[in-house]
């Protein structure tokens, strides 16, 4: 648990060194955008300590319930760097009904530049790249992993556009 905001951006940070050394060596900086990074909380009380610290630190924190859990997009005010440009998003995950999720930060999602979803799969496929197409309760996408099992997860859009799509109009 992040006993400051200057913690939560240094565990980010090291998990960004690995994703910044994933994209410069498959030269994907203008053929991908970093759209969110995500963190999985192992107990409620981890999720709840980690929301409250983000309050003063975010434009917005929107609250929804997904796959029986409670999942806070929250938009921070100081944006984490990436070589795929900056990311304002952090999707903040409570522990999973079954009590199987570990604390950390477990992924971070990109989405094409220009091409479909399926082309940039393809690009990094013909680069050797292992992706394993996950179907999700609410949605499929394209996951690789990095050191440490961080994964990237290519999606087709922005993780906001689907909540505005999804959540708030609907």
């Amino acid at each position: 648990m992040f006993s400051t905001i200057e913690n939560f951006y240094n565990e980010a940070q090291i998990k960004i060194e690995f994703f910044n050394d994933f994209i410069s060596t498959h030269e994907l900086e203008t053929l991908a955008i970093a759209d969110h990074i995500g963190h999985k909380c192992a107990t409620s009380e981890e999720f709840e300590h980690i929301r409250k610290m983000l309050e003063s630190h975010s434009r917005f924190i929107f609250q929804s319930i997904i796959s029986k859990r409670r999942i806070a997009t929250v938009k921070l005010l100081k944006p984490i760097e990436t070589s795929c440009g900056p990311i304002h998003f952090l999707e903040l995950s409570d522990q999973k009904p079954d009590g199987s999720q570990k604390s950390g930060f477990d992924h971070l999602e990109i989405f094409p530049a220009q091409d479909a979803v399926e082309d940039l799969v393809k690009y990094l496929q013909d680069k050797n790249v292992t992706i394993q197409k996950a179907d999700r309760p609410h949605h499929v996408t394209y996951d690789l992993s990095l050191k440490n099992g961080f994964k990237v997860r290519i999606e087709p859009e922005r993780l906001i556009q689907k909540i505005v799509g999804e959540e708030i109009l609907s």
